[in-house]
């Protein structure tokens, strides 16, 4: 198999270009000749650079043979990507992961980052270490903006600003994540035209909720129009039950039910045109929120849980747990409260101040119906958690009721 620098040779010499014409204002002839012996490599600038002077992709420069072999890694890599989105148990996933990162190892050396399937592979080489470390510098990360841009890959550009967004959310830096959408947003804007639709419909939610969590709805609902339009000029329904959902449950947490009935209504009419579990649970949830807070007819909240019960998708999901246990403790059912919530904890993957606020909430309701049922040390260490979560959140119906909670289990 031919070298780098013996592939550029032959294709100088069947171009008929001498050393000089080839090196032409970017190379020095007597660098390019050491690079035709084998005795210097040269940067990726100047990789480019020769190959357009000879008219080729980067990729037959540098193809040895294992560019097949990096492609069939793609491929193998993105189908197990696939597959670990759809897992749910944590060692399963913590497996896969690690499989990931050792089918990868082999082929470091060989990566050049010439073309799109290379990039990706060393970007999901990075993800998947920094989920086993989330210490792991981002410093790194922000390279595969620029590389994806060089390619002119701009979707996949972008959601790299989503992951970064999304490690300053987990962070709970929400001015953090907010700038640095906006950063994404100023960066892709030359190239709108040639986003894909789904990449963009993700930006504008990813932005929707970035500004609900500073507090900042107006700009929250400007970029769910934005959404809306988009989606109608497109033909397409993807992510609208969350941005439904999304304001949703921020017009019930501001006590702004005229909005909140027109969100839920929304979603409602969207599950019944959609044949979508995700929805259909979207809507369902919200309704019982809805019950909850609204309507305060908690009694419906176990009726509507009954006809739940078929589908575990319902019955076992936690949001739902959570709100038949806070109508049982509204209906003064205090033990059937405490067993709803024995195994209350808040998901991992819930970030957002309106979500941990209303999870937070849970915990103040175990701890009030401990209350009523005398065990007051569990009361104190439930509404502790949850005055503490809550103490730099804005004022909502949620933290409202936590302060209230813990100055009743203290200081009556």
């Amino acid at each position: 198999m031919d070298s780098l620098g013996e592939r550029i040779k032959k294709l100088r010499k069947a171009k008929k270009y001498t050393q000089t014409e080839l090196a032409g204002n970017r190379l020095t002839k007597g660098m390019l000749s050491l690079i035709e012996n084998g005795k210097a490599q040269p940067s990726m600038e100047s990789l480019r650079f020769l190959a357009k002077q000879l008219d080729v992709e980067v990729s037959e420069l540098l193809d040895d043979g294992t560019l097949a072999q990096l492609r069939n890694l793609y491929t193998n890599i993105e189908e197990d990507i696939e597959k670990r989105s759809l897992m749910i148990d944590p060692e399963e996933v913590l497996s896969l992961t690690i499989k990931i990162i050792e089918k990868i190892e082999p082929y470091l050396a060989q990566i050049q980052g010439i073309n799109y399937e290379q990039i990706r592979i060393r970007e999901v080489y990075f993800l998947m270490n920094r989920t086993i470390n989330k210490a792991k510098s981002l410093d790194e990360y922000w390279k595969f903006i620029n590389q994806y841009e060089a390619i002119h890959a701009y979707s996949r550009m972008l959601r790299c600003y989503f992951y970064l967004a999304f490690a300053a959310m987990e962070q709970r830096n929400y001015e953090g994540t907010l700038d640095i959408l906006k950063k994404g947003e100023q960066r892709i804007a030359p190239y709108e035209l040639l986003i894909d639709p789904i990449a963009k419909l993700d930006f504008y939610y990813n932005l929707t909720v970035a500004y609900s969590a500073v507090d900042n709805v107006e700009m929250a609902e400007y970029y769910l129009q934005k959404a809306m339009e988009f989606a109608k000029r497109k033909q397409i329904f993807y992510r609208m039950d969350s941005f439904y959902e999304l304001l949703f449950v921020l017009s019930i947490a501001n006590k702004e039910h005229d909005k909140s009935e027109v969100y839920i209504n929304k979603l409602l009419l969207l599950s019944d045109f959609a044949d979508d579990n995700s929805i259909k649970m979207a809507s369902a949830f919200c309704n019982l929120h809805y019950i909850n807070n609204v309507e305060h007819q908690y009694e419906k909240v176990d009726l509507l849980m009954g006809e739940y019960r078929d589908s575990q998708y319902f019955s076992q999901n936690p949001k739902f747990i959570c709100e038949q246990m806070y109508a049982q403790f509204m209906l003064k059912n205090y033990e059937r409260t405490i067993e709803y919530g024995q195994n209350l904890s808040i998901p991992n993957f819930i970030h957002h101040p309106i979500d941990l606020a209303r999870y937070y909430r849970y915990f103040a309701v175990r701890a009030m119906a401990y209350y009523h049922m005398k065990d007051f040390d569990a009361a104190k260490r439930d509404i502790i958690y949850a005055k503490n979560g809550v103490e730099d959140f804005s004022n909502t119906i949620y933290k409202q009721f936590v302060l209230d909670a813990y100055n009743v289990i203290f200081f009556d």
